[in-house]
């Protein structure tokens, strides 16, 4: 995520170089929430920070610093709900369930396995919320964030 947002390495300084060293024990910044759910679609899509807002049917909101959408798994960065702008606005990634992933950059390299159900109790299977845009307002920096979209071969 660091390598789709780059502006993330003077955001978070600390959170950038202990993973650059490899640290064990990496602790995520307490503004930052990582998540992911199960992502069973063809499409992929790599972006930087983008805020987007539903603004046709059930008011909601989509904010993140960077995300990773790649079958089979889907992974965002985003802010801690309490962080978020427009607090009191629903964020689609809690609607939807999404698995807290914060702890995991913990383990360090010796682990090499780790079954799913001991980490979360919970994972859903999603599609990315701007599927149908004609209901979403997306905002973001041409100068910053960057967008891969296409599809992954079968």
């Amino acid at each position: 995520m660091f390598a789709i947002s780059p502006h993330l390495r003077l955001l978070f300084p600390q959170l950038a170089a202990e993973l650059h060293e490899g640290k064990p024990g990496i602790s995520m910044p307490e503004t930052l929430a990582l998540r992911m759910a199960i992502y069973p679609h063809r499409a992929a899509r790599l972006t930087g920070p983008v805020y987007s807002q539903r603004v046709l049917g059930k008011r909601e909101h989509y904010n993140t610093f960077a995300e990773v959408y790649f079958p089979p798994l889907a992974w965002v960065l985003t802010a801690q709900e309490r962080d978020a702008p427009f607090s009191g606005v629903e964020s689609v990634l809690d609607r939807q369930g999404w698995a807290a992933a914060n702890e995991w950059i913990r383990f360090g390299e010796d682990v090499t396995s780790v079954d799913l159900r001991n980490l979360c109790r919970r994972i859903p299977v999603v599609r990315h919320p701007l599927a149908d845009p004609s209901e979403w307002m997306e905002m973001y920096s041409n100068e910053v964030t960057a967008f891969l979209e296409g599809l992954v071969p079968l």
